[in-house]
């Protein structure tokens, strides 16, 4: 049965229970009620009271109309006023003012820059460099959890269909399950109007803009008060960057009719495509290591360095990846809906949502190596540290010889095809009504949510162990095809089909209920989820197909919060609340069992205002959330789950590499002290050649002296590179043949660790007259790793069998990672005593900043000569954001600087200043306006981390009602 069946089998046994549950209730009403007419919905926000930039009403906290003074939770709405002013094109510029959040990261809490997006590695952002533009951080927590009218929508949309945005922060799996941590937004849908309306926008700009908004919409007064509007965009933008462009059109009409008094039903579409070209990095990490020998080799994907750059180039506009790379999308969704209402106080929604996008993308990936390819395109360069700008790090670095750019292309199609069920109940009834001290509203919300996600990802590459070249002191485009001295590159192969499914069920219950004459409001549920992964890998490389069924997962969360009025004006909450993440990778733990659900628990407290006749209204909130299970890859950990180790027989390692009489640059004194012991292994056949290679008996005592001998002297030569002791073959039987990484027992392994965020937010909305208003924000993130992980108990660790496993090998970036044995393992021969010195407890392993304050202000005037003008200034404002933590991937890897000290690397504070001009006039009988935006009015240029101030922008438009 194919996951649709699945969901629509499912779907028809709740929706049979919901529409008993409701018959029944509604059996017991009178035919007067039956004759009441319908009016609003209580699944749709009364926005009647919305005033420019202050909302009254969310529909997001609850699922329900609600006031937002009255919910025990933070809630910020950025309505249409706000987005119209700010010149916001999406959803990501609609969030820029909003606090706490970041568009833009380069640090994620270990997760480095390696996410699988253009540019891979060479890419500056991190993960908020995802191709659906849905990925943001919300006090300190990464999220794609982005819905639409309360659905999942991963892919980017146009800020002309957007009515309001509304942003929930904290955990919220009690209605929306999956996957918000920091927060969730949730944007809704503009609706048909009352009255015929059609308006049109022009813009251009620097920076090649052109954009084109059509909007169209009217209620007919006829019997199903069927309703419409249009809204359709066309869009052109170049970049401050070289080559890079893009082009998009979006189309989205929705529908509205009520087939009876009582039942309305919306038929929501959406369509969007968008051509984006040279998409590829802009530059290189130039890395080098001279104490290998000059040797600098990018493909362990460390970000320790700072990028290439040419006389002939600024490193802040090239694009040295050239123009053939891509990312093409299309993308559309469809959502049905239907309400209705068998009394004023039982009300029933019915909804289904279907989506689909389609990513085509060509990448280019490589870096700078030496010493390989044709000699005619190797060249000298020379190594830069990771912030040559502000001269903080001290990695080593200076003149690389026989440098060349070594890379491959790929391309890359993936299609996710999502489809989502809802229905909820909504039944609300007074108790004690004549009581001002015991009188009682109570709402209940019974919801079911079913959610199917497939991921289909194909995806080809240069032909495998072969590679295109590049003169890295040759600053022209690179192109597709073809070497940097004009010959032909290799061509391309299929290289793997990655299929997933994951599913998603979820029933819920809601309770908001008031007290003592609306001055206490509660709101209460319990959620229960059912997750289930099937997921297959087929790698044509290595004729391979790796199936992951780690099996469905059930998990229960809730959420509870109290708001208490102090006065009219004044109120005071407290809230509790969880979050889940499924595991929807299918990641393992060492013991080879499916990871459990990634969690987070929230507390909260704050107060909430609105005063002088709801002139000035605004949240002010203390919270903590901790995250918990987050799948952390140590490759070199040990997983006794693997199994391959056999410890009763003789410890053999393959010592090719790892012997004095290796003719290699990299070999140092290491070797050189242990020769008399290598000689008398040799002499007593513990090390002996089998099929040319070199292997060592470790079990024997001549063997254990060598090995003893390297491992004590690489202490104090590190980082001398000892050479490469952990090649595995038929022959081999060590412990490490147990360690984390796919290479062995065809997974890698994951540890779990915790992250906490703590701090406190603030929002104010002043409006002191009909002609002025002004938004404040502020967020104060605390962001830590609490456990960087745990090893497990390997049985046959140090004190036992093995004590030269990879897991002790005193490596400067792995192993012991520069600390002693004893340092790094409160009990050598336990493994589980692993202290992860160097990778990440307490420390904060993300770039969210400590403080951000925003703020826009628009000023109105009716009157006198500039009578239809009206003004608006912003601003943006972060402190030092820590772009670099010294762990830079998943693989946890250390980098210290020439002392051998922990590498930190902080951002400049910053501040940006926009800046809005509007005139509203009349043409002819027709509304109209010209208004002009510039954003970064100071032409802030600088690097902050990695990442460069975009250049002055500015955007003039026009728009009239047609």
């Amino acid at each position: 049965m194919s996951h649709k069946s699945k969901l629509w089998s499912s779907w028809k046994r709740f929706g049979f229970v919901t529409i008993g549950l409701a018959a029944s209730l509604n059996a017991q009403t009178d035919s007067a009620e039956e004759e009441e007419v319908f009016e609003l919905s209580p699944f749709q926000v009364d926005a009647s009271e919305d005033s420019g930039y202050r909302a009254t009403n969310t529909i997001s906290g609850t699922r329900l109309n609600a006031a937002i003074k009255d919910i025990p939770m933070p809630i910020e709405v950025i309505t249409d006023a706000f987005i119209k002013d700010t010149g916001s094109t999406d959803l990501r510029q609609s969030l820029a003012y909003s606090a706490g959040m970041i568009m833009s990261s380069q640090n994620d809490a270990g997760k480095g820059n390696s996410f699988g997006t253009i540019g891979g590695v060479h890419n500056p952002e991190g993960a908020t460099s995802n191709k659906t533009q849905t990925s943001y951080k919300v006090r300190g927590f990464i999220t794609d959890a982005t819905l639409r009218d309360g659905y999942r929508r991963q892919f980017a949309t146009d800020a002309a269909n957007i009515g309001r945005v509304e942003v929930i922060r904290g955990p919220a799996a009690l209605l929306y399950g999956i996957g918000n941590f920091g927060g969730i937004v949730n944007y809704l849908p503009k609706l048909p109007t009352a009255d015929e309306m059609q308006h049109i926008t022009l813009s251009v700009g620097n920076q090649k803009h052109y954009r084109a908004v059509y909007e169209a919409g009217n209620t007919l007064d006829n019997e199903i008060n069927f309703g419409y509007y249009v809204t359709a965009v066309h869009e052109q933008n170049g970049s401050y960057t070289e080559l890079a462009e893009n082009n998009r059109q979006f189309i989205s009409p929705i529908f509205t009719f009520r087939p009876t008094d009582k039942t309305e039903v919306t038929i929501d579409m959406e369509y969007g495509k968008e051509d984006k070209n040279a998409v590829g990095f802009q530059s290189v990490r130039a890395r080098g290591d001279l104490s290998s020998e000059n040797v600098a080799n990018q493909q362990d994907r460390l970000e320790r360095a700072g990028f290439l750059q040419f006389p002939d180039k600024e490193i802040r506009t090239m694009r040295w990846s050239g123009p053939d790379t891509f990312l093409n999308t299309e993308s559309h969704n469809i959502r049905l809906q239907a309400t209705h209402s068998f009394t004023d106080n039982l009300n029933v929604l019915l909804g289904y949502n279907t989506s689909k996008v389609e990513f085509d993308s060509r990448d280019v990936s490589g870096g700078i190596t030496n010493n390989v390819g044709p000699e005619n395109l190797r060249s000298t360069i020379t190594v830069i540290p990771a912030s040559v700008e502000n001269g903080d790090a001290e990695f080593i670095f200076g003149e690389v010889t026989d440098a060349i750019f070594q890379g491959s292309w790929s391309d890359k199609n993936e299609v996710i095809d999502r489809d989502q069920i809802r229905a909820e109940v909504n039944y609300n009834f007074d108790l004690f009504q004549n009581s001002e001290l015991f009188g009682l509203q109570n709402s209940f919300l019974l919801g079911r949510s079913e959610e199917s996600s497939e991921k289909s990802v194909s995806t080809r590459g240069t032909i495998q162990n072969q590679y295109f070249y590049w003169d890295p002191t040759d600053s022209s485009y690179m192109r597709f095809g073809v070497n940097g001295d004009g010959t032909a590159a290799p061509g391309m192969e299929r290289a793997a089909q990655v299929n997933d499914l994951s599913w998603n069920q979820g029933t819920y219950l809601v309770y908001q209920g008031s007290w003592l004459n609306e001055r206490l409001t509660a709101v209460a549920g319990i959620r229960r989820d059912r997750n289930d992964f099937r997921g297959r890998v087929e790698d044509f490389r290595q004729d391979t197909v790796t199936r992951n069924d780690p099996g469905a997962k059930e998990k229960d969360t809730s959420q509870a919060g109290i708001t208490y009025k102090l006065t009219k004006n004044l109120s005071v909450y407290a809230l509790k609340a969880e979050g889940i993440m499924p595991n929807f990778d299918g990641n393992r733990d060492v013991y080879g069992n499916a990871m459990d659900a990634v969690t987070a628990e929230s507390e909260e407290a704050g107060v909430k205002f609105d005063m002088l006749d709801g002139k000035l209204s605004g949240t002010i909130s203390a919270y903590r959330i901790k995250q918990t299970g987050t799948p952390i890859f140590y490759w070199w950990a040990p997983s006794p789950a693997k199994g391959r180790f056999d410890p009763d027989a003789d410890i053999i390692y393959n010592v090719s590499d790892f012997n004095p009489t290796v003719e290699a640059e990299w070999r140092n004194g290491s070797f050189t002290v242990a020769k008399p012991q290598w000689d008398a292994a040799v002499d007593a056949g513990a090390a002996y050649q089998l099929d040319g290679a070199w292997y060592l008996n470790a079990t024997a005592p001549e063997g254990v002296a060598y090995m003893d001998t390297v491992f004590n002297a690489s202490k104090t030569t590190n980082p001398g590179w000892p050479g490469w002791l952990y090649i595995q073959d038929d022959n081999t039987n060590n412990a490490t043949l147990d360690f984390a990484s796919a290479e062995a027992g065809g997974y890698d392994a994951y540890l779990s660790g915790d992250q906490e965020s703590s701090g406190w937010e603030a929002q104010f909305n002043y409006a002191p007259n009909d002609n002025m208003q002004f938004v404040l924000n502020y967020a104060q993130t605390k962001r830590s790793v609490v456990n960087a992980g745990a090893f497990p108990e390997y049985p046959w660790g140090a004190g036992g069998v093995d004590k030269w496993a990879v897991w002790y090998f005193p490596d400067g970036a792995w192993g012991l990672s520069g600390y002693s044995l004893d340092d790094q393992f409160l009990d050598p021969s336990d493994t589980s005593t692993w202290q992860g010195r160097g990778y990440g407890a307490g420390e904060k392993q993300d770039d969210t900043p400590r403080h951000s304050l925003s703020g826009w202000s628009n000023f109105r005037i009716d009157d006198g000569a500039l009578a239809g003008f009206s003004f608006g200034l912003g601003f943006q404002y972060e402190s030092e954001r820590e772009y670099f933590s010294g762990i830079t991937d998943g693989s946890g890897q250390l980098v210290t600087d020439t002392n051998g000290q922990r590498v930190v690397l902080e951002t400049d504070t910053r501040i940006n200043i926009d800046a809005m001009a509007k005139y509203d006039f009349k043409l002819g009988e027709r509304n109209a306006h010209v208004q002009l935006n510039v954003y970064n009015v100071m032409n802030d240029q600088a690097a902050y981390g990695y990442i460069y101030a975009k250049p002055t922008e500015y955007r003039l438009q026009f728009g009239m009602d047609l």
